[in-house]
């Protein structure tokens, strides 16, 4: 049976330098340490729900639909709707029904969904900082245009 140290170093030695591998474990570990800081915070919300919560917050008083919602985070409206579920269960979205379209619902952050959007952003904002910090300022700077022209070369 191969050991755990011996498969990773297969896997980095094949992998490691492949940018869509690290890009998703970049991701991955972000996520994960975003995560556990959340959860020591006192959160029961995973980082993998802001995207839907983002969204609403960053639209204002504009209600959206699912369907909006998925289309602009590139989704599945099956798996937004699960989020959704999840988020309306645990009272930080509220979906209502649309006065000219009863077929199509219309999702409102609550108050509690505002309050832990904005206590996120100061987290990610955190969480974002303390990893930033041990780059030095040209790290920082050909990380962020190497990542932003990864992101448009891909997008197209």
């Amino acid at each position: 049976m191969i050991d755990e140290e011996t498969l990773r170093a297969k896997f980095a030695e094949r992998m490691g330098s492949q940018a869509i591998f690290m890009i998703s474990h970049v991701g991955h570990l972000m996520a994960k340490k975003a995560n556990r800081e959340l959860t020591r915070l006192g959160f029961t919300i995973q980082i993998e729900q802001f995207p839907v919560l983002f969204v609403t917050y960053f639209a204002g008083d504009e209600l959206l639909s699912q369907q909006d919602i998925a289309n602009m985070l590139q989704k599945d409206k099956s798996g937004i709707q699960r989020s959704i579920r999840t988020l309306e269960r645990d009272g930080f979205l509220r979906v209502v029904s649309d006065s000219v379209d009863r077929r199509k619902n219309l999702i409102k952050l609550t108050p509690a969904g505002k309050m832990i959007i904005e206590k996120a952003i100061q987290t990610t904002e955190m969480l974002d900082q303390q990893v930033m910090s041990q780059l030095s300022q040209e790290e920082r700077d050909a990380f962020l245009t190497t990542t932003r022209k990864i992101i448009a070369l891909i997008d197209n």
